[in-house]
Formats: structure tokens, sequence, C-alpha cells
């Protein structure tokens, strides 16, 4: 009787044969990555990181941990590790990250910097990787919880996702002293492109095999079809495909037509064909209405792009606010790791607003900030410009504005210092800011320009206020 129902059943057959496909599909690949990705590739980055931390451990002086961190770089010693770890990294391609930290606490989960390799060799290496030996860093997830287990002198691996959507598996063998206690930690980060690629070449090739494993499916699944399902549906498709939709008259004898096929049947087709014929008809009636609900639709469209677009706009000057700032700097920062180089960033802030604020009203502040972001948006007409605060913008510089940086850069200031030493103007209108640029370098995120720019920004301001006296 089971066997009978299912010979009768297109619905229960379809549905068989499409389950017993996704099944094995699903099988198949689950298995295959899965046993590709977890017992060939994680072993592989484990075994690469026993052996490379095993070399950063034997030329590490267990004896001179205080001394590389006070004195580092003014170490020969020092200088001759540093190099041979840029050497290892040299030979492992895969190698992201290679550092030497000392985990000093559980509970805060704390590490001292004693080797932190940048991204390239340098015999002068910068101030700030100079600065950074020695400094107290706080350990992240999944490592904070480990610290214990690795200052026992354990060895720890783990994958992880970084901030910036960087795929690692990290390596942490402990240093021990002559007497087994615990010194430093070797560490080893090794990118897990490489495998995104190969498991992707792979992908493919299993796609192909089972691309034709469901070619084979579905052609006797066609077979089928045709069979029980194509040539009632014929007629059908032929009534639809001489539909006309221009007016509601012309949509009424597309009903009339579909009627007049008079299907009788009382297997899926006839329920199909039933339920269509009574969709149409209700799509009549609605149909009346269709054109009043599509107006509507457009105008809630409009609303809520005006909505949205204030939303981003600052509440005084034309200027985009934080907000729109907060979710285009995931965009900067995306762009910059794909290889952007051409971009700066410029820092404006408003001079004597307070002053203006104080003595003349807010009102008046207001009308002196327009004034202050006219210049702004006169001489950066191709840059995005955001409001940061009451009396901060910040400029993103590319293309164009990035190639003449340096002449827009001397404009505005000129502009801002012609306006305030003109004295027949009202003080509230002798419009004054000081301003800042920094431009990309090797190994920036997005902030890290800005925090340049802002820096530069403040020392000008010193400037201003050392020459002409503020209060703010």
């Amino acid at each position: 009787m089971l066997m009978n129902k299912f010979k009768k059943s297109l619905s229960l057959q379809i549905s068989v044969i499409s389950i017993l496909s996704y099944i094995i599909l699903a099988i198949v690949t689950i298995v295959v990555v899965h046993m590709r990705f977890q017992d060939r590739m994680i072993k592989d980055y484990t075994r690469m990181g026993e052996g490379v931390t095993t070399l950063m451990a034997k030329v590490y002086d267990t004896d001179k941990t205080e001394e590389y961190i006070e004195k580092n770089f003014t170490m020969p010693e020092y200088n001759e590790i540093i190099k041979y770890f840029y050497d290892l990294k040299d030979n492992y391609p895969d190698i992201y990250y290679l550092y030497v930290y000392r985990f000093d606490s559980v509970d805060p989960p704390n590490a001292t910097v004693i080797f932190d390799l940048d991204e390239e060799y340098t015999e002068n290496p910068p101030q700030e990787s100079i600065d950074w030996i020695g400094e107290i860093y706080t350990v992240d997830e999944p490592f904070a919880s480990e610290i214990g287990t690795i200052m026992n002198g354990e060895s720890v691996v783990h994958t992880v996702f970084t901030h910036d959507k960087e795929y690692l598996l990290s390596y942490v063998r402990p240093i021990l002293d002559k007497d087994g206690n615990y010194v430093a930690s070797a560490c080893v980060d090794f990118s897990m492109e490489y495998m995104f690629k190969q498991d992707k070449r792979f992908i493919f090739q299993l796609a192909g095999i089972l691309g034709l494993l469901m070619v084979i499916i579905l052609t006797i699944n066609i077979l089928i079809l045709r069979h029980k399902v194509t040539h009632p549906l014929d007629r059908m498709t032929s009534c639809i495909d001489s539909f006309v939709y221009e007016t509601e008259a012309s949509r009424f004898q597309n009903v009339q037509r579909l009627e007049s096929l008079d299907f009788r049947q009382e297997d899926e087709i006839g329920v199909l064909y039933n339920s269509f014929v009574s969709n149409m008809k209700e799509s009549l009636y609605y149909m009346s209405n269709f054109n009043k609900a599509k107006d509507e639709i457009v105008e809630k469209e409009n609303e809520i792009e005006k909505i949205s677009q204030k939303t981003y706009t600052d509440g005084l000057t034309p200027a985009k606010n934080k907000a729109a700032y907060i979710d285009d700097e995931i965009v900067y920062d995306i762009k910059i790791k794909n290889g952007l180089k051409d971009i700066a960033t410029v820092m404006v802030d408003i001079n004597n607003l307070k002053y203006v604020n104080d003595t003349f009203g807010h009102d008046v502040g207001d009308k002196y900030i327009l004034g202050c972001y006219d210049i702004i948006q006169d001489t950066y007409k191709n840059s995005p410009i955001y409001r940061m605060g009451g009396d901060e913008f910040l400029l993103v510089l590319t293309e164009t504005d990035f190639e003449d940086r340096d002449q827009l850069f001397e404009a505005i200031n000129t502009k801002f210092q012609q306006c305030y030493d003109n004295e027949e103007k009202e003080p509230y209108e002798r419009y004054s800011a000081s301003v800042g640029m920094a431009v990309y370098n090797d190994g920036d995120e997005f902030r890290d320009i800005i925090k340049r720019a802002d820096k530069h920004m403040y020392e000008r301001k010193m400037i201003f206020k050392n020459e002409h006296g503020s209060y703010r």
C-alpha cells in the first residue's frame, strides 16, 4: 500500500529524490572538507609553529631578559636576535607575526613586550618600535585564559580571528631557564590565507564532481517530471505566454483563457491549476489598488531616504556627522587593507569659539562655525567632511585632493590667516582655525593617520595660542 501511494504521489516522489540528493551532497562536502581542514592544514601549521618557536628559544638568553627590555636595540646581541627572527620569518612565508612576550600575571592578563617584529626589517627602527619594547600588553582571549598554562611551561596553540578579519593560527612556546622556570614565551602567528586558497581550489574540484553527480540525478528527475508533469503543464505555459497585463480588461481576459483549459485532474497538477485560477481572480481585485499602493511605497521610500540622510548629516553644517564617520571608518580600513595608499587626513579645530560663544552668544557662535565650515568646504571641494565635535572637523583626502594636498593645505591656512588678520571685520567674522595633516604610512590603519593629523593640528594650535592668545 505504501509503494502504491509513492507511485501515485508526485510530491512524495520529488520530495524523496530531492532529500536524497541533498543528503548525499551535504555528507560528501562536510566529510571531505572537514578532513582536509582539520586533519592536514591545522597539523601542518602546528608542526611549523613548534619548529619556529624552538629555534627562537635557542637564541634567547634567559639570563638577559631585563637587559633585553631595558637596552633593547642598543644591544648588539638584541639586534642579532632581531635579525635572526626576521630571517626565520622570511623562510616561512605564511608567518604573519613573530614576537617574544613575557606573560606577567593572570589577573589582569598582562604581558611585557620583549621582541616584536615590524613588517620589514630595518637597521634603524622607528621610535615607536623602540618605545613599544617593555610596554605592558593586555592579553586578549583566547590566550588570556591560558596564561596560567603558559607560565607553567606548557605550549598553547589556537586558531583565532583578529580584529582586522585575519584568520591566524597562533603557537606559544614557553622559554624556560636552566632550572625549568618560566622566563618568557616565543610566539608565532601563521596566516591561514594559503589554507583558504587551497581549500577553495579543492572545493571547486569537489564541486565539479558533485555537479556531475547532480546532473545524473537531475537527468533522472527530469525524465520522471517530463512524463508526470511537463505535458500537462505545456498547455498552461502556452496560455500564460499569451497573457497581457496592460489594462484591467486584458487581465480579465487572461483569467478567461486560463479557465477555458478546464483541467479536471484530481492530482497535484489539478490542484495547482485550480489554485492558479483562484489566485488570478483574486489578483484582479487587488490590482485595482496596485497603483495606489505603489505610490504609497514610493512615498515611504522617499521619506526613509530623507530620514537616512538626516541621520548621517550634522545638525548645524552640511558636513557628515560622527555616526557617518563611524560607518565610513570601516570602509576606509577595508580600502587600505586592499591596497589604498593615496590617502591623507586633515584635522581642523576652530580657534576662539569659546570666546565668541561667551561674548556674543551661541547663535553667533553657530554662525562662526558655519563661516569656518565655508572656508573648509571652499578649499577642499572633492573631499568628504565630518564634524567630529563642536569645534572639530575631519577631512579625508583621496584622488585629486590627495594629489594637491600640499597646495590645498597651504591655501586653507592662508585663508584662515587672512580672515583672522582682517581687523575691519567684527570679531565673530574673523574666522580662524588650526589645521593639521597626515599622509598614509606603510602599516597604518585609518585611525593612525587621523592621530598624526590630530597631533599636527594640536602643535599648530599651540603656536596660535602663543602668538595671539586664546581661551577655551
